[in-house]
């Protein structure tokens, strides 16, 4: 089966998704081909400078899956004439009506994959109706593909691709400074988490405790200052490995526990560490963060004494860093991702004829 996924080219988890189910879907006997909208809009919109262009490129090319990067949908055919495509799944609003008229000179079905919670019916009405196939990355974004559309969506969660998000060494760590990180691309009520870490951890060094201290990508107007900050990285691998604790949500907390940090879920309000007991016998909790998800209100204090207690306690530490890492082996392979992604795109082909 020969699948054209379109994208963007943009420092976002959209890009990662798709790299990663590129490269997973291609393991489970897809044959995939990444097309990217390079425009000059596409540029504008998501604030692309020539040196992340470079580094996005290196990783398309490290993935060794065909790809090509196209300005319009003119040149978007010329790049397709003579592939044998059997699906078209669109990965963007910026490519969705794109896909949607590929999918229709070609006869093939068009799949969808709602990422992020918007009014994705009301704003694209005429993509969800035309779509033989929608995905969407959770219960509230499957909701938001209107009614009329529940009959043909499918929730599958964001998926870690867990040979490249792994543990560096063993779980221990006896010694001070205990490493904590936060990360994501927030703002807002989201972004307001970061800003109760960053009091949390400021009290902690008040009474004398060793932290050590990182923040990569955005935190919109939170003030962050107390943790180093490293704005978006494109390999976060390293960074991820070095910590012992992670506060964050959705893709970035899964990553990090994979990496082996004991996770956090924080962003509007506060869920705590990560445990197993969340999940299995069917549930998959949503890891956002929100209030209406059940996240407690933010509390500096309660931050402060859940750091406290594996500053204090090592031995627990590492388990919950172990835990963490099984979590995420058990719920968060991107090969669930795939799988899952390869059901929907047969029912697709059968329901077209």
């Amino acid at each position: 089966m020969q699948v054209l996924l379109l994208s963007i080219m943009a420092k976002s988890g959209v890009f990662t998704h798709v790299r990663d189910l590129s490269v997973s879907l291609r393991k489970a006997g897809v044959k995939p081909i990444l097309g990217l909208i390079n425009s000059e809009k596409a540029k504008k919109a998501f604030k692309i400078q020539e040196k992340d262009f470079v580094q996005m490129e290196k990783m398309l090319q490290g993935m060794n899956i065909p790809y090509f990067l196209y300005e319009n949908e003119n040149d978007l055919k010329q790049q397709i004439i003579g592939k044998q495509l059997e699906i078209v799944h669109a990965h963007s609003p910026m490519v969705m009506s794109t896909a949607g008229r590929i999918a229709n000179e070609l006869n093939i079905p068009y799949v969808i994959t709602l990422h992020g919670v918007l009014a994705w019916n009301k704003l694209y009405p005429r993509n969800m109706k035309k779509a033989t196939k929608i995905i969407a990355i959770g219960p509230e974004v499957a909701k938001s593909a209107g009614e009329s559309n529940q009959h043909k969506t499918t929730i599958i969660y964001n998926g870690v691709d867990l040979e490249r998000f792994y543990p560096a060494g063993d779980f221990e760590c006896r010694e001070n400074p205990l490493r904590i990180l936060w990360l994501g691309r927030t703002r807002g009520a989201a972004a307001q988490g970061a800003e109760c870490l960053t009091r949390a951890i400021r009290l902690l060094q008040q009474q004398g405790l060793q932290l050590e201290t990182k923040a990569l990508g955005f935190a919109g107007d939170a003030k962050i200052e107390v943790m180093k900050t490293y704005g978006w990285v494109f390999d976060p691998v390293p960074y991820l490995q070095w910590g012992h604790l992670v506060f964050a949500r959705g893709r970035a907390l899964r990553e990090a526990m994979a990496c082996g940090s004991a996770g956090f879920l924080l962003a509007e309000g506060y869920g705590g560490r990560v445990r197993e007991d969340w999940f299995g016998n069917g549930r998959m909790p949503q890891l956002s963060g929100a209030n209406k998800h059940g996240a407690q209100k933010l509390n500096v204090f309660q931050i402060a004494d859940d750091i406290l207690y594996f500053y204090q306690h090592r031995e627990e530490l590492a388990e919950a860093r172990k835990e963490a890492r099984r979590i995420a082996e058990c719920y968060f392979d991107v090969r669930f991702m795939a799988e899952r992604t390869c059901q929907v795109y047969a029912e697709a082909l059968k329901s077209f004829k």
